[in-house]
């Protein structure tokens, strides 16, 4: 079994491990009140049950085993907690428990039979609560309180069992005395426990950046140079309606009136001047240049880089293009909701000599519609057209602008993968009919000669775009439908870095956790959600090995923002080195990336699926020395 089945088999195991042991523990307490013959097949069913019990846990412990193969993250909290809470109980449960149950004769008392059944399944209930609670890393908070949970059910259930009138009104005044001093330590627990957890939660302040006794260097003071040369560009953003071929109206939010914005077009060495306008009513914006690695005041993040733009306001980025590729920007200021309403468009820098045959296509998601934009048109959810002559050489920049990662085909030619993310791939093949995984926020550059047939770019959930000649034409190819291209190990292998300065673990998960000061279930790294994530420190010039492991049900495309990662591994098979700014973490699966420290500032990472940054799983990168006079909490939302 793959590690993504292994972990949706644990987490149905230790549902239904809880759900049997308090099943058997039930069966056996009803056993007592029933007459002796009733009694006698009540304990056989409980019998039965304890035995199922003991199957589903050690099924529960053979899957853990499984797990920890893929790595001590995915397990931590199992081997160390939960597992033992259930473990030790059933061995109880099958020594004492099971035996009475099976023996004929004088039927055996409910509370030597059923309390280690019921306290089994108490240790089950808290391997429920280390998954949905602690998740990795363990600490010492939420070990405090999965046990003072577990001891006081326990105790509890075996004050319960004993033999003895339990109406308050036949009870002594010295055992009612007994019994408030028992209600005072179970409120002392659930004291500890809500301490416990709380602390479990939160996890201090952002980073010391964020103080306003901080001493460093102030993020906004690194910024892109300025120049009377500069390529000057106005966005404003503004309401619009969008409005699809297939009659569907949206009410999207706009830059300059467009959806996408436009492409701005610049060349490798230009110095970019862009400047923002804010006329959407009671909508704060910013820009974030996804993929660019700009200075660090540039960056785009209300609360880290600068203010959210209020409406009638303005802000002026400015950066030295000095990579060229494809690249895409869009609003960081409520980016779950600004992004998917339209405030995005295109950035791509040409190279010295521009190359010939270049369309950009971008696509996008309104309500259940996928649309494509070819070449800076409006949106369609219909079959796009273009028109190239045989011979011409096409390069298609294709960017991902949703939240959820899209399968993409190219057929009727073969083509290459010459760029992923703004960088070149050294090596790229040809490709037939092969198809393609984009990562949500990420970007391909196909490249092949027009053939004198048509071909076919096709998107999953979209009829695709259709390039024909000029001219009558043959019909459209079928679409690609060849296996899925391992982007980590597609074209030739690149050096990697051979040591590290620092290693650095992000586990992705979906647990218990304050989100926006609320506790309820969220993403979250490391056990915890924005703003308590703690924020690694780096130095100028070191090489950080990123380890990220996703324990949860969920794809995450993970993107640390300022920087590209070398990708070395993938499940613990050697990668090819590719430079990437965004990478789908699938359920189960284990990367290892590197990141070379070399542009200073207090930088946001997250999952681009912008729902679940927005719910916990952003946090930060921040180099020593660098602070920020801004805050996230006036007026700045990033997520």
């Amino acid at each position: 079994m793959t590690t993504a089945q292994l972990i949706a088999l644990d987490q149905i195991l230790f549902i239904l491990v809880a759900a049997v042991w308090a099943a058997a523990g039930g069966v056996a307490l009803t056993a007592a009140r029933q007459p002796r013959e009733a009694a006698r097949r009540t304990f056989l069913a409980a019998a039965a049950l304890c035995a199922a019990a003991i199957a589903v846990t050690a099924l529960r412990l053979l899957v853990t085993v499984g797990l920890a193969r893929a790595g001590w993250s995915l397990v931590a909290e199992k081997v160390t907690l939960a597992l033992p809470l259930v473990v030790v109980p059933a061995l109880a449960s099958a020594v004492i428990s099971l035996p009475r149950l099976l023996r004929p004769g004088p039927e055996p008392s409910a509370r030597r039979v059923a309390f280690p059944l019921l306290v089994t399944a108490y240790g089950a209930a808290a391997g429920i609560i280390c998954g949905v609670v602690i998740s990795y890393p363990v600490t010492a908070g939420g070990v405090v309180a999965v046990l003072a949970l577990f001891s006081g059910a326990s105790a509890l259930t075996w004050r319960l069992l004993t033999p003895g009138p339990l109406s308050p009104g036949r009870l002594s005044p010295g055992r009612r005395s007994g019994d408030r001093w028992r209600l005072a330590g179970v409120s002392v627990l659930l004291v500890a426990l809500i301490w416990a957890v709380s602390g479990n939660w939160s996890g201090g302040h952002l980073h010391a950046g964020h103080d306003a006794t901080a001493f460093g260097v102030p993020v906004d003071q690194l910024l892109g140079p300025s120049g009377r040369e500069a390529r000057r560009f106005t966005l404003t953003a503004r309401p619009a309606t969008v409005r699809l071929p297939s009659g569907r109206t949206v009410e999207a939010w706009s830059f300059n009136g467009q959806v996408p914005g436009p492409v701005l077009r610049v060349r490798q060495g230009d110095l970019v001047e862009v400047t923002l306008l804010n006329r959407l009513p009671g909508q704060p914006v910013t820009i974030h240049w996804h993929g660019y690695d700009v200075p660090g005041g540039e960056d785009g993040v209300p609360g880290v880089t600068q203010d959210a733009v209020k409406p009638g306001q303005s802000h002026v980025y400015r950066f030295r293009a000095t990579d060229p590729g494809t690249y895409w920007y869009h609003s960081h200021q409520n980016s779950s909701l600004a992004v998917p309403r339209g405030l995005f468009g295109m950035l791509i820098v040409d190279p010295a000599q521009p190359p010939k045959g270049d369309h950009t296509v971008a696509l996008h998601t309104f309500g259940d519609r996928l649309t494509m934009s070819v070449d800076g048109s409006a949106p369609t959810d219909e079959r796009a057209t273009a028109s190239i002559p045989p011979g011409s050489p096409v390069r298609l920049r294709i960017v991902d602008t949703d939240s959820l990662p899209l399968t993409l085909g190219l057929s009727g030619v073969p083509y290459r993968i010459a760029a992923v993310d703004g960088g070149d791939v050294p090596g790229a093949t040809d490709l037939t009919g092969r198809r393609l995984h984009l990562a949500a926020g990420g970007r391909y550059d196909l490249t092949f000669t027009m053939p004198s047939r048509p071909v076919l770019l096709c998107a999953e959930g979209h009829p695709g775009l259709l390039i024909r000649n000029p001219g009558p034409g043959a019909p459209a190819p079928a679409a690609a439908s060849g296996p899925v291209v391992d982007i980590t190990r597609y074209g030739s292998r690149v050096p990697v870095p051979g040591r590290f300065d620092q290693e650095v673990t992000w586990v992705l998960d979906r647990t218990l956790a304050l989100v926006d000061g609320v506790p309820k279930l969220g993403y979250t790294v490391n056990g915890k959600a924005w703003p308590y994530i703690p924020t690694p420190l780096v130095r100028q010039g070191q090489t950080i090995k990123i380890t990220v492991v996703n324990r949860g049900r969920d794809t995450h495309p993970m993107h640390p923002h300022g920087h590209h990662v070398q990708i070395l591994s993938r499940d613990g098979v050697r990668a090819n080195g590719l430079r990437m700014d965004t990478f789908d973490v699938a359920p189960g699966e284990v990367w290892e990336v590197a990141l070379i420290a070399d542009n200073p500032g207090i930088w946001m990472s997250h999952c681009h699926d912008l729902n679940h940054a927005a719910q916990g799983m952003e946090f930060h990168l921040a180099y020593e020395g660098i602070t920020t006079p801004f805050d996230v909490s006036a007026g700045n939302h990033p997520a």
